[in-house]
């Protein structure tokens, strides 16, 4: 258990707090402006690109090259009822044996959270096992665990330490196999445990950063995580996601083409795989006799600090418009989905609708809002910013059938949902997003346009082409009201409170009063360019 802070401690972070929430208020007049703009006061051509530089990271992982690089992939395979039922897992499985093999290339399964494995291969429903990857099938390398709860952090962080330390190598790849449920119902779903229980991204977070392993990338293949926010929490722990931003249908991603390309060259580059694993899973789903719909995205976990930062800004100056219309899709659910995970009034009836053998719910009861689809649809200054950060951040990204009208990349806006946001504010602050985007965030709850949502008609996702770097040249940076991400809580337990502003950052009693008077702030008075950020915050990119 963590000490508690001290009342000095404390009495310094709220004063920080309080600070930076000022700062990062939407300004609403010159003096303001000039206060939160990007750099402070008196921004230049040669300040902006500094931003660029700085919040553009470069791939962390560098490969020997010629094929010389060993590499481990760790595939944390909880089958839950997609395997139990349909014997889903147990196809991908398949697809990896029949990928071959390298001595240059180690796969890695952990099996767990399912009832009844249907494959031909010996994998126990009755404990959590760890096998390994043949050309000749599944070898099991590791038993004797228990039946362990693949909705716990820990489960995850072990599995990453013992992979690292048992079949070290010069690339690691982590891919995550199961249902999905976006950013804030977060991964998973154990046969064996309550049907709430999920690994949400903030205990993903924590596994990763528990787990002491740098990922070349993190694939999920399951539903609707190809979200921002999922890349925000991930950011320190890879340098690129394989992510779907819609529903999955149940064939998932085709696992055999792009095993074999890196099985033929272990220091394949990450977009070129990237590339194959996209356009594979595509395929699959675009030939399927059932013509289930499809998207799949590579994107640079590098550029995370660049769209969250033109995101925030773009978000704040369309307000009005954003909560004046529900911008989440309404598109109809496929077979890798949380729908167990819909809570409150829309999902009441969710077992009702089971019975019948129906899915009477959406996409938007997760409140999936396609970012480029929005930036498109608001025409306004900080679109064009935001396109472009995003054409940056999204490498490759293929689509079929209803799918094609999205982009890749999506955000949470909480339309008339004040329970889903109670989960959000929780897990987005342990997960260190800045306090003033997740207080924000709870005026869509009580949004007019909650229940109206918008047509996007027939927008065009081929977007590729940007010259992004010339769109922000011709920016005014000045003009651009940019909040310092710095509001990043490292203690989860500690309680704090001033007049008109409490926050429990445990969960149980959370709650914002969003009263503070910040016209009775004075700017002025603060000396914003002799402030010693270091002294008193951990600066990451939050």
């Amino acid at each position: 258990m963590r000490k508690k802070k001290s009342i000095k401690s404390i009495l310094l972070l709220l004063l920080a707090a309080i600070v930076i929430a000022v700062m990062l208020l939407p300004a609403e007049d010159e003096d303001k402006a000039a206060s939160g703009s990007t750099y402070g006061r008196g921004s230049t051509e040669a300040s902006a690109e500094k931003f660029w530089s700085s919040a553009v990271r470069d791939p962390q992982v560098v490969l020997k090259g010629n094929g010389e690089d060993t590499v481990t992939i760790l595939v944390y395979m909880n089958g839950s009822d997609l395997e139990t039922e349909d014997g889903q897992a147990s196809v991908d499985l398949e697809e990896m044996v029949a990928a071959g093999q390298s001595d240059k290339v180690n796969i890695l399964v952990e099996t767990l959270g399912t009832k009844q494995w249907n494959s031909k291969y010996n994998i126990s429903s009755k404990e959590t096992q760890i096998h390994k990857v043949g050309k000749d099938g599944l070898t099991t390398v590791s038993t004797g665990m228990g039946q362990l709860d693949c909705t716990k952090e820990e489960t995850l962080r072990d599995f990453i330490k013992w992979g690292a330390k048992n079949y070290p190598a010069d690339r690691y790849i982590l891919l995550l196999w199961d249902h999905g449920g976006g950013p804030v119902y977060g991964f998973g779903s154990d046969e064996f445990r309550s049907e709430d229980e999920a690994l949400t991204i903030d205990e993903i977070q924590r596994a990763l950063a528990g787990g002491g392993v740098y990922f070349d990338f993190i694939g999920m293949d399951c539903c609707i995580m190809g979200c921002l926010e999922v890349c925000c929490a991930c950011y320190d722990y890879c340098d690129y996601m394989v992510l779907s931003e819609d529903f999955e249908s149940g064939l998932g991603w085709d696992y055999t083409p792009w095993l074999r390309s890196l099985y033929k060259d272990s220091s394949i580059s990450t977009p070129e795989l990237g590339k194959i694993i996209v356009e594979s899973m595509v395929k699959a789903n675009r030939i399927d006799t059932n013509g289930d719909d499809a998207i799949l995205a590579l994107v640079d976990v590098g550029c995370t600090k660049l769209v969250y930062t033109a995101w925030k800004d773009f978000a704040y100056a369309n307000e009005d418009v954003l909560l004046g219309k529900n911008y989440s899709r309404a598109v109809q659910p496929r077979g890798k989905a949380l729908k167990s995970m819909i809570r409150g009034e829309k999902g009441m009836f969710s077992d009702f609708f089971d019975l019948l053998g129906t899915d009477d719910y959406t996409i938007a009861d997760y409140y999936i809002t396609d970012i480029m689809e929005v930036a498109s649809s608001i025409k306004s200054d900080e679109s064009d910013a935001l396109r472009a950060a995003l054409d940056q951040m999204i490498v490759h990204m293929n689509a079929c059938g209803a799918d094609s009208g999205m982009t890749g990349l999506a955000v949470s806006l909480p339309y008339g949902d004040s329970e889903f946001y109670a989960d959000m504010a929780r897990i987005f602050l342990n997960c260190g997003f800045d306090q003033p985007y997740v207080a924000w965030l709870n005026k869509f709850t009580t949004a007019d346009g909650y229940s109206d949502f918008y047509d996007y008609g027939s927008w065009d996702a081929e977007w590729d082409g940007w010259d992004s770097y010339d769109a922000y040249e011709d920016w005014d940076w000045n003009e651009w009201d940019y909040y310092d991400d710095s509001s990043y809580w490292e203690d989860s337990e500690y309680y704090w409170e001033s007049e008109d502003y409490c926050y429990d950052c445990s969960g149980d009693d959370w709650y914002y009063c969003n009263d503070w008077d910040y016209d009775d702030w004075d700017y002025d008075e603060w000396d914003y360019d002799n402030w010693d950020y270091d002294d008193w915050y951990d600066y990451d990119w939050y």
